[in-house]
């Protein structure tokens, strides 16, 4: 018995021996697969020798991009954090819209980036100093105005990168929309109906808008106009208030009357209030003794 009572002592001890070995032996394998992984993701390790952009980028100059990703370069291919490379590349490159990045083993990190498309630039009238918001008429004949460095894309998202001499250039060209920040998306389908509806007068765009009440007021622009009695304009940009309410009727009277015999007369336009229920009103650039009979066949159009 005391042999039997020896055996079991025996074999209980092996057994803490054997529990403990596995233990210290799973410590070691855990400790080891910790240090493999901290080694793994040192930067120094399976580092990055190229860094690849997929598409070709239009507007985003490449020093910003190649900045950002040199500090990939610097990292590993287990290092290197995707979603915080991306989200870095969002924050700091205005242009970038989307952006999607690919490991490739063993070194390659190929990035592909989708560029904001701007259709027109962006004057947020939200701070600008006049109690309405709006953007002043220097007398009746020319808009006065912030240089707008807004862009705002066809989603009617607002982006403001930093331009080249060229990209102001480039995009000083395009029709400048203004209004309440919050409305964006409002303005630009509205400018983008009324630029429309005003091909048939062979009228572009200029600024399309409405200011913090919610008035609307557009400046037209197209070239080579010459009016019957009337100095000939090379160029011409005419200034014109809308309301609040029923401004696509408004404007549809407007282009009803000059969109007959009367269309060469538009090169004589300075500036035309549609606010009236029943015509509107128009100043001349200038005086001339035809004027007056022109005004009276516009008065007698409109009122039809």
């Amino acid at each position: 018995m005391a042999d039997n009572g020896r055996s079991r002592s025996e074999n209980k001890w092996a057994d803490v021996f054997a529990r403990l070995f596995l233990m210290l032996t799973m410590i070691a394998l855990l400790a080891s697969l910790v240090m493999f992984v901290n080694w793994l993701n040192r930067p120094g390790n399976f580092s990055f020798k190229k860094v690849e952009l997929v598409n070709y980028l239009e507007n985003q100059e490449s020093k910003e991009l190649q900045k950002i990703a040199a500090n990939a370069l610097n990292g590993g291919f287990f290092s290197l954090n995707v979603d915080e490379f991306r989200a870095e590349l969002l924050a700091k490159l205005p242009w970038v819209k989307s952006v999607s990045v690919r490991k490739i083993w063993p070194d390659k990190l190929l990035v592909e980036i989708a560029e904001h498309k701007p259709v027109v630039r962006w004057l947020s009238v939200d701070f600008l100093p006049s109690a309405e918001g709006s953007i002043s008429v220097k007398g009746s004949s020319s808009l006065q105005y912030v240089d707008a460095y807004q862009l705002l894309s066809r989603n009617g998202i607002i982006f403001e990168p930093e331009l080249s001499s060229a990209q102001k250039i480039k995009f000083n060209k395009m029709a400048l929309l203004y209004g309440p920040k919050m409305n964006t998306e409002k303005v630009l389908k509205k400018c983008f109906e009324i630029n429309e509806s005003l091909k048939q007068l062979g009228l572009g765009i200029m600024h399309c808008g409405m200011n913090k009440r919610r008035t609307w007021s557009l400046t037209l622009t197209a070239s080579d106009f010459t009016a019957p009695g009337f100095k000939k304009r090379h160029s011409m940009d005419i200034n014109i208030k809308l309301g609040k309410e029923n401004i696509m009727q408004q404007l549809a009277r407007f282009i009803q009357v000059f969109s007959g015999k009367l269309k060469p007369y538009l090169g004589s336009v300075e500036y035309a209030d549609l606010r009236y229920s029943n015509g509107f009103s128009i100043k001349w650039i200038t005086d001339n003794t035809s004027q007056q009979t022109l005004q009276n066949s516009l008065q007698n159009k409109a009122n039809k």
